[in-house]
């Protein structure tokens, strides 16, 4: 069974992930600061495995063998529930008042977060219109999230993240085009 169609690289996603936590945690510390940097670099992680699943219609013209992106769209949620972990033990051991503090909006921002990112990977392989649909605005929510959240890192190497999203972008769109300019359009009589 090759990787591409394995659970292997989803697995693999969220191990490579894991082990970024615990570098960080060994660089950082176990404290308020290195759990916070465990945060953001889980986040950055799940990030480029995101550019990779998001771009994977376009990319597929050029990298003979790259995974479905259905897969690659679920190697990025394991990635990412590595990061909602990681955010979970912060929020839970080191930032207690500010949950206590902030409630609703902690709540929202928790929900309408995984909510994208479970909207857009449990509707990848759907074909029904609805949850077609819900997978594109899930999909493209995430894209903005995490453009936007690049954009405007204080890291200007980090903005480079961005631009990568936005060539993934330019891939994902010049592919659905050429799809569709393939696929005649039926006409109802």
């Amino acid at each position: 069974m090759s990787l591409s169609r394995s659970p292997l690289l989803i697995y693999s996603a969220a191990a490579l992930n894991c082990v970024v936590v615990l570098a960080t945690v060994v660089v950082r510390g176990w404290n308020s600061a290195g759990i916070h940097a465990v945060a953001r670099n889980s986040a950055r992680f799940s990030a480029l495995w995101f550019v990779v699943a998001f771009a994977a219609p376009g990319l597929v013209r050029f990298i003979r063998g790259l995974p479905a992106a259905t897969t690659l769209l679920w190697a990025w949620c394991a990635a990412h529930m590595v990061h909602f972990a990681s955010v979970a033990v912060l929020l839970s051991i080191f930032e207690r008042q500010h949950v206590e503090q902030h409630r609703l909006q902690n709540l929202l921002v928790v929900l309408i977060g995984s909510s994208f990112v479970f909207g857009a990977t449990l509707t990848a392989a759907s074909h029904s219109l609805r949850h077609k649909v819900l997978h594109n605005i899930s999909l493209y929510a995430v894209f903005v999230l995490f453009t936007l959240a690049f954009i405007h890192n204080r890291v200007p190497s980090l903005r480079l993240l961005a631009v990568a999203l936005g060539v993934a972008l330019v891939l994902r769109v010049s592919a659905c085009i050429k799809a569709a300019k393939a696929t005649p359009l039926s006409v109802s009589s």
